[in-house]
């Protein structure tokens, strides 16, 4: 824009002050300079390329049409006024055209992730078809709940392999065994921790997917304060709108846990207590929900330290883990 501006004044310099004196070469020469002085730097914007130089040539041509011939301070006013609402209506096209560029772009990787994330959840099903005592079912929801400004995951996805892959890729949305008992996990990661930790306010949250914890069962989420009170991380647990919540019992009573993994070896989680919903808050954080999410009760909290302490960040992401017992012990 600043190119644009720069070359009408100057068009409109040369054609005030050379008119009827200066012979078409001298004009012609004052421009090119302008050109070779305004450099030709590119913006790239998605699949369109932008040129300083073709605006400027642009601005060019229609100031010698528009202010040719032009010497009367009121008459040059009156053509600059219509070269600016020229110059304005060109950008505004401009602005639409990358506005709409924009849209099918967002779009088109909405459309990917979730076939990334069907791929992905085919993909836990066979393999945990293959491990004894797992049973896969689809219980993602693959729609975006929560911070409108991030994006969410559809899968465990890493840069570089963890030794917690196997499990995360084996367990992930299933129901099996545990320590003796029946139990559902779910893995969460949250991507660029380190910014979300450094620079979101501290009331600033971000949601999980919805999910249920077994075939026509509850549904719940998990969300993540990354920066409270500027020191500290805390990730809480809750329950939402189901549509299988008329053949439910109410209050929720499944007992639950989350850790958060370490990617290190030997692994030592960051791990809550059990969390007992009937010895836990009260029934009103447990009941069935009547519109959208409850308010969560329970959650861990750890300082921001605490995640470089070990390898609980890998590839600028951490998993959080939620493991909702089935059956009593």
């Amino acid at each position: 824009m600043r190119g644009v501006l720069a070359c009408v004044v100057a068009v409109c310099a040369v054609a005030c002050c050379t008119a009827q004196h200066s012979p078409p070469e001298d004009l012609q020469s004052m421009l090119n300079h302008l050109v070779q002085n305004s450099g030709s730097d590119v913006q790239s914007l998605s699949y369109c390329r932008i040129s300083t130089r073709d605006l400027i040539a642009t601005a060019q041509s229609t100031a010698s049409r528009v202010l040719q011939g032009v010497c009367n301070p009121r008459e040059l006013n009156e053509r600059f006024t219509t070269l600016e609402t020229q110059v304005v209506d060109q950008f505004n096209v401009l602005k639409t055209m990358v506005l709409n560029i924009e849209d099918q772009l967002r779009t088109q990787d909405k459309q990917i992730k979730k076939l990334y994330g069907r791929l992905r959840q085919d993909l836990r099903a066979l393999r945990a078809g293959a491990s004894e005592g797992a049973t896969p079912y689809d219980s993602a929801d693959y729609l975006p709940e929560g911070d409108a400004e991030e994006e969410y995951d559809y899968g465990i996805e890493n840069e570089e392999q963890s030794p917690r892959q196997t499990e995360i890729f084996r367990y992930n949305s299933t129901m099996h065994q545990e320590d003796g008992v029946r139990v559902f996990t779910y893995y969460w990661q949250v991507n660029d921790i380190t910014y979300k930790m450094n620079n979101w306010g501290w009331r600033r949250s971000l949601r999980s997917e919805s999910f249920y914890i077994f075939q026509g069962g509850y549904r719940m989420y998990m969300r993540i304060y990354p920066n409270q009170r500027g020191e500290n991380v805390y990730i809480h647990v809750g329950l939402t709108q189901g549509d299988y919540d008329d053949n439910l019992d109410w209050p929720f009573r499944q007992k639950h846990r989350i850790n958060i993994l370490d990617h290190g070896f030997p692994a030592e989680d960051l791990t809550s207590r059990v969390w007992d919903p009937t010895q836990l808050c009260s029934g009103w954080h447990w009941r069935r929900p009547s519109s959208g999410d409850n308010y969560e009760c329970v959650g861990l909290g750890f300082s921001k330290e605490t995640l470089h302490s070990r390898r609980y960040i890998n590839n600028d992401a951490i998993v959080v883990k939620l493991t909702v017992i089935l059956t009593p012990s």
